[in-house]
């Protein structure tokens, strides 16, 4: 129904939002206990996200500094190029 180039930019729109949505709860984080809204949302979406980062990566070894929000940032700019190319 649909040809390669409409599914690949539907894909690249959906990872762009979730990118926008990681940074957003990035920047709540700073401001908000996760327990309140809209972080008690947007928590619950990336938290998953970042468990298979936590596994190899903690926080406790970084000092406490929790990466995994960059390295999904990596991650999913990544994978926008490599869909936005398949998508020409």
């Amino acid at each position: 129904m649909y040809d390669k180039g409409v599914k690949m930019i539907i894909i690249v729109y959906a990872l762009r939002g979730l990118l926008y949505l990681i940074i957003i709860d990035a920047i709540l984080s700073w401001v908000q206990p996760p327990h309140k809204m809209p972080r008690s949302i947007t928590s619950a979406i990336t938290t998953p996200l970042y468990k298979p980062i936590h596994s190899v990566l903690n926080p406790s070894m970084t000092g406490g500094l929790d990466l995994s929000p960059l390295i999904l940032l990596f991650g999913l700019q990544f994978l926008i190029g490599f869909f936005a190319g398949l998508s020409i």
